[in-house]
C-alpha cells in the first residue's frame, strides 16, 4: 500500500521543479545499426527513456519527443530502444540534431518503497495500515521517497541513512500514543502499538522537515 501520493512531495516541502529529470545529450547516432552514442550511459535493458530537442535540434525519424521507449543495451557507449518492453530495437532513418535523452524518475517505485520502509518502523501486526493514514505517516513517506529522488538527481543535502533514521525516531515517537484502527488491528483493539508506559504519552505534534 502506498503511503503517499506523487503530490504529497511538493505539498510537504518539495520545491516545485526539484526533480527535473537530468537529460544528457547523445553524441552521435548511426542509422546503420539504429544505435545512439553515449560515452557511459549506464543504461540497463528495457529502461525507460525519452528525448527531448535542445538549442532547436531535431530528433531522429521516427522518435517522437516525449515518448517512452525501452532501452536494447548494445555495450557501455552505444544503445538503441524499442516500443516495449523485449522489444526489436527501431530502425533509425536519419540521424536528427541535438537532442538528449533522459530516464523519467521512478517515482512510484520510490514512494512504495518508502511506504515499505514505513511498515518496517512498525510493529508486524498493525501493518499495512489502513485508509486514511494519518498525515504523519503520509508526510514520513513523502519525504523518505522524496529524498531518494533528490538523491538520484543530486540534489540531496543529507544523506538517505541520516533522512530514514529521523524518520523512524519519529514514528517511533508517534506511535507510541496512536491506537491502531482498521482490519489489521487485534480484534480487541482500539490498543495502543506500544504500551510500555503506564502514562500515556501525547501524540507526536510537531511537524517539521526531515531534511
Amino acid at each position: 500500500m502506498a503511503y503517499c501520493l506523487p503530490s504529497d512531495l511538493y505539498l510537504y516541502g518539495l520545491p516545485r521543479g526539484a526533480l527535473a529529470s537530468p537529460g544528457r545529450l547523445v553524441e552521435a547516432v548511426s542509422t546503420t545499426d539504429g544505435t545512439f552514442e553515449l560515452d557511459a550511459h549506464g543504461f540497463a535493458d528495457d529502461t525507460v527513456v525519452q528525448f527531448r530537442t535542445a538549442g532547436g535540434g531535431t530528433l531522429p525519424t521516427p522518435i517522437v519527443a516525449g515518448t517512452s521507449y525501452y532501452v536494447v543495451a548494445v555495450d557501455d557507449w552505444h544503445f538503441s530502444v524499442a516500443a516495449s518492453a523485449g522489444g526489436s530495437a527501431i530502425a533509425l532513418t536519419d540521424e536528427g540534431t541535438t537532442f538528449a535523452v533522459f530516464a523519467p524518475l521512478p517515482i512510484t517505485d520510490a514512494i512504495a518503497k518508502a511506504s515499505r520502509m514505513i511498515d518496517d518502523m512498525l510493529p508486524a501486526h498493525v501493518v499495512p495500515l489502513a485508509d486514511p493514514v494519518a498525515d504523519i505517516i503520509r508526510m514520513t513517506a513523502a519525504e523518505l521517497a522524496a529524498s531518494e529522488l533528490l538523491a538520484m538527481t543530486g540534489g540531496a543535502s543529507t544523506s538517505l541513512t541520516a533522512v530514514y533514521d529521523i524518520a523512524r525516531k519519529r514514528i517511533e515517537r508517534w506511535a507510541r500514543g496512536v491506537p491502531v484502527r482498521g482490519t489489521n488491528a487485534p480484534t480487541s483493539a482500539q490498543k495502543a502499538i506500544t504500551s510500555a508506559s503506564s502514562r500515556p504519552i501525547p501524540p507526536w505534534r510537531r511537524y517539521g522537515g526531515i531534511a
